[in-house]
Formats: structure tokens, sequence, C-alpha cells
């Protein structure tokens, strides 16, 4: 028999320290615990649920991209969803004692394929109902540019070095690699420029990154369907503000990042940070 949700989210919860986003700390959080008591009423597990997370964004997606006013408002509902099963399948892990790293694989995987989806067919939507390219030209930028791509290229190619370095057998730490002389740091690497805007960007992402990004999206839905039957203003006119506006502003952020991480050789700090020794 599972436990009283007081109980069980005090089990959930034991020791862990990681960071959330402030809606999941404010919102999603506190409703993912009614969710995984179901689920631990089944047989269900963690990377089951992060599997069903993909489906459901796919799904969503689709609805969203090719569906009446409803459908886009049903598709949408259950993205939104997804971002409560982020917190639900943590619980459930936790719970069952099943951390691993095919769970992390597959959530990561999860929010790489989320934003771009949720975007195109955001934007994909606002063509398909007004004819405005515009409309799809931003939904590809957003699709692209909403996401880390500079930090993920780092990511990608501090792995794929530290992988040559191994299977050379040539010592992990080559001289041209090693940052002897600086502290590492992975948020904003050299320059203090760079960390006070990694800092800054901290907060911004907060209210402007997944998953608020979900909720913002959700709202303009909802005030859409609204505005079908009520017809207070222009159709799909805030859906399209909205989306020039945020693809505008992720390529922005990403030329900027692009600088800042090149110009602080933040590549470097995570290549050290990984496989350095301090001497």
């Amino acid at each position: 028999m599972v436990e009283p949700i007081k109980e069980l989210r005090k089990i959930c919860y034991k020791d862990s320290g990681k960071k959330r986003p402030w809606y999941m700390e404010l919102f999603t959080m506190k409703v993912s615990i009614y969710v995984t008591k179901l689920f631990l009423c089944t047989s269900i597990h963690a990377d089951q649920v992060t599997m069903l997370m993909v489906l459901l964004v796919l799904l969503g997606s689709g609805m969203v991209a090719f569906g009446s006013i409803w459908a886009v408002f049903f598709g949408i509902t259950l993205i939104h969803f997804t971002v409560v099963l982020d917190n639900v399948n943590g619980e459930v892990a936790r719970y069952r004692k099943e951390g691993s790293l095919m769970g992390s694989f597959l959530e990561e995987f999860y929010h790489t394929i989320s934003m771009p989806f949720i975007f195109f067919s955001l934007g994909y939507w606002i063509f398909l109902n007004t004819g405005i390219k515009i409309a799809l030209i931003f939904g590809f930028l957003c699709s692209v540019f909403a996401s880390p791509i500079v930090l993920t290229s780092i990511k990608t190619a501090v792995v794929k070095k530290g992988i040559d370095r191994l299977e050379s057998k040539n010592g992990m730490l080559p001289k041209k690699y090693a940052l002897l002389k600086e502290e590492i740091s992975i948020k904003g690497g050299s320059t203090e420029t760079g960390k006070r805007l990694y800092s800054a960007y901290d907060i911004i992402k907060e209210l402007w990154g997944f998953p608020f990004s979900v909720v913002h999206i959700h709202l303009i839905v909802i005030f859409e369907l609204l505005n079908h039957y009520l017809s207070f203003m222009q159709p799909y006119l805030l859906p399209l503000v909205y989306i020039i506006a945020y693809g505008t502003a992720s390529v922005i952020k990403q030329f900027l990042s692009f600088i800042v991480h090149y110009k602080g050789k933040t590549v470097f700090h995570y290549y050290n940070a990984l496989f350095g020794k301090r001497q």
C-alpha cells in the first residue's frame, strides 16, 4: 500500500537538493505527488513515465499544428501535463530507487525535443490559419534558438574530445587544454562579464525558458479560444506577436551566448571541470 501524500512527499524528496525552476517549485511539485501516488499503485516505472512524456509532447504538438482551436487547446494541455510528469518521473525513481544513467538520458531526450516541436507546431498552426509566412519563419527560429544550443555544442565538443583522448591513450589533459592559472568556471568562462551575464540569464530563464514558455503558450491558446467566440481582437494576432517576440529574443540570446562563451573559452573550463586534475 502506498503511503499517505505527506509521507510520500518526504520519501520522494528526502536528501534531494536539486534546484528546479520556480514554476516547478511553486506549482507542479505540489500537483505531481498526487499523480505519482496513482502511478505507484501500478507497475509503471520512472523510465516509462519519461517515455510517456515524449509521446505526449509529440501527440500534443501534432494537435497544435493541425487541429481546430479546441484540438490546439487540448494539445497544449497535454504538453503542459508533461511538465507535471517531469516531476513525477523523479518522484517515482526516488521512491522505487530506480535512478539511472538511462533515466537521465531519456529525460534529456525529452527536454531536447520538446521546445523545437512545440514552437514549430505553434508557428505552423498560425500559418495554416492566417497564411502569414513570417509565422513559419519565427516558428523555425524559436524551435532552433529557444534551446541553449551554444552550451549544448560546448558540452558535445567536450565529451567528443574526451572520448578521442581516451581512445588515443595519450592522457586526458594535455598542456594545451589545461587551465593552470585560472579558477575553473563553467558559468561564464574566463571573463567577469561572462560570469555576470550567466548569473543574469539564470534569473531571466526562470520566466522565459522551459517550463514557463509552455505556460506562456497555454495562456495564449486559452486567450485565443475565448477570442474565437467573443471576437474582441483580430484572430491569431497575439500568438503571432508572441512567436515573433520570442524568436527575436531567442536569436539575440544565443548570439550573445556565443560571443560570451567564445571569448571566455568556456569549452576549456568544461573540459577541465570534467577531465582535469588540479595541480
